[in-house]
């Protein structure tokens, strides 16, 4: 009997637990479920509406709606009115009935989410069409509008980019209005490498028909995020954004003067990105040392930059060596800027004049934390001599170089030499080893559409470029970071070719403080 009630007294109590088959979640009230649906596609944050009566108009509290069109989406019309008109036909078609056109399916979310009294103020706004038409432009105007009126009840609103995203720089999550492009999340490293082969390609294909942004978005006073991709700006004269604190253009091809009058109409701009901006060729941001962020990329026409630096804390640069040494004028000094990215696409810099400029790029930012260089060949030919001497980079605590290293390089340990002679403060050191690539784009020495060798003709090169019976000569330097400061070291692709695994045993046969080696090791045969 003991036994029974033993038994049996467990199973009573299971049947009265509160929470066993209660719906927990649909308990929460709008606003949260709301903010919950808004981290997914609205095609899938709509689909909530079937699960019970109770989700039915949970969509109108979401505040982001997101929208990508999908590949291979054909947005005439008349692909799906062919056929016959006999009965039997239309009963086909509306059993086989299509998705509606892109623009229609981003118009028909933002109307859902009017169904109902109270909605939420709209936060972010994110559509990317691969395929604009010239009679688009009248609906996407509407999309704006709408963002423009949100934005009077809801935190600031931007349209949000291609490419990779931007850091917040406020507390307060920045709602996005994306009406020609997308937004990505955090890319991992094998897309980072992808990137840097390649100018960023733009989402809206928009040659021929143009996108003009439409004035108003140019007068919004909520309007602190703003990031416009492949569309023309042809802002007023008069351009009043007070609120507006990061910008981005992608693929803009307005001209110079459209570029600072936008940015002199935005008095609390502190994050700026311009990239493949090829009508822009000088830019000129001054007053208040606001900016705190600054990055150029594949803006090949620009030829003098001038900012106020005394805010400046990061710097980015993406493109060729500059032509001359004025390139970038900085007033306000570079002691505030912690990291620096110089990135330069096309060939390798051989020439003396070249050279010059880059080592003039770089000792700007003596003071820089963290410095990032990367090129086409690991090391960006800092071991040849020019009349420019190396500056001491006093405040370097972090070095990363990224390039190819071909198996019979012979320049890479030198380059890596210098810059640890002149960086006596350094803590870690990061080398990135790109794939080699092919002859081809060698030649041409663009920076779009790389070319990389076959994965199979690479196995084929590493076995030809690898022999384990051969014997590296140890080179011995007395660099101070490496004896006493550099504790970390990592390398990544490593496969272990010569150039590699000599590289790797001048660092570790040089740096006995190192407590901290990351080996991250390539597709291949072999790998050590």
């Amino acid at each position: 009997m003991d036994g029974g009630e033993s038994s049996g007294g467990p199973l009573k109590r299971r049947r009265k637990e509160p929470f066993a088959s209660a719906d927990r979640l649909s308990k929460l009230d709008d606003v949260a479920l709301g903010h919950i649906l808004s981290f997914l596609p609205a095609k899938e944050a709509a689909r909530a509406a079937v699960l019970s009566p109770r989700w039915r108009y949970v969509f109108a509290a979401v505040h982001t709606v997101s929208l990508d069109e999908p590949e291979g989406t054909d947005n005439d019309d008349d692909n799906s009115r062919g056929g016959c008109d006999s009965p039997s036909d239309r009963r086909q078609r509306r059993h086989h009935r299509q998705p509606p056109i892109f623009p229609s399916a981003v118009s028909a979310a933002i109307i859902a989410r009017q169904r109902r009294r109270g909605v939420a103020p709209l936060r972010a706004l994110r559509v990317a069409m691969e395929r604009y038409r010239g009679s688009d432009s009248t609906m996407v105007d509407q999309w704006v509008l709408y963002a423009v009126q949100q934005a009077a009840t809801a935190p600031p609103i931007s349209q949000a980019p291609p490419t990779e995203h931007l850091p917040p720089l406020h507390s307060s999550p920045s709602p996005t209005v994306d009406d020609v492009g997308s937004q990505s999340d955090d890319e991992d490293d094998d897309e980072r490498d992808r990137r840097h082969e390649e100018c960023i390609a733009p989402r809206l294909l928009c040659d021929p028909p143009e996108y003009i942004v439409p004035r108003l978005l140019f007068s919004c006073a909520d309007l602190r995020s703003l990031s416009l991709s492949s569309c023309r700006l042809a802002p007023p004269r008069t351009v009043t954004l007070p609120s507006l604190v990061s910008l981005l253009l992608s693929h803009v091809p307005d001209a110079s003067t459209d570029m600072e009058r936008l940015v002199c109409g935005c008095p609390r701009l502190a994050d700026l990105t311009l990239e493949v901006c090829k009508a822009v060729t000088t830019l000129t941001v001054l007053g208040g040392g606001r900016l705190r962020r600054l990055a150029l990329r594949c803006c090949h026409n620009l030829a003098t930059v001038t900012i106020d630096s005394s805010g400046l804390r990061t710097f980015e640069y993406r493109g060729a060596v500059p032509d001359n040494v004025s390139f970038l004028t900085m007033h306000g000094g570079t002691r505030s800027i912690a990291y620096c990215k110089v990135d330069l696409c096309g060939a390798e810099a051989t020439s003396e004049a070249e050279l010059t400029n880059l080592r003039h790029l770089l000792h700007l930012f003596v003071n820089a934390k963290h410095l990032h260089v990367e090129s086409d060949r690991l090391g960006s030919g800092l071991h040849k001599d020019v009349t420019t001497r190396f500056a001491s980079f006093s405040g370097l605590r972090h070095l990363e170089m990224r390039g190819c290293l071909p198996t019979s390089d012979t320049g890479t340990i030198d380059a890596t030499r210098r810059v640890l002679e002149h960086a006596p403060n350094l803590e870690a050191l990061s080398l990135a080893f790109h794939p080699q690539k092919s002859p081809l784009e060698h030649a041409s020495g663009v920076c779009h559409e790389a070319d990389y060798i076959p994965e199979e003709e690479l196995d084929a090169l590493h076995h030809l470029g690898y022999n384990p019976d051969s014997v590296l000569a140890t080179p011995i330097a007395m660099i101070p970071c490496l004896r006493s400061k550099v504790k970390e070291i990592n390398l990544v692709h490593y496969h272990g070719g010569t150039a590699q695994r000599a590289l790797a045993k001048f660092l570790l046969c040089n740096a006995p403080a190192v407590d901290k080696l990351w080996f991250e090791f390539a597709k291949g045969p072999h790998f050590a």
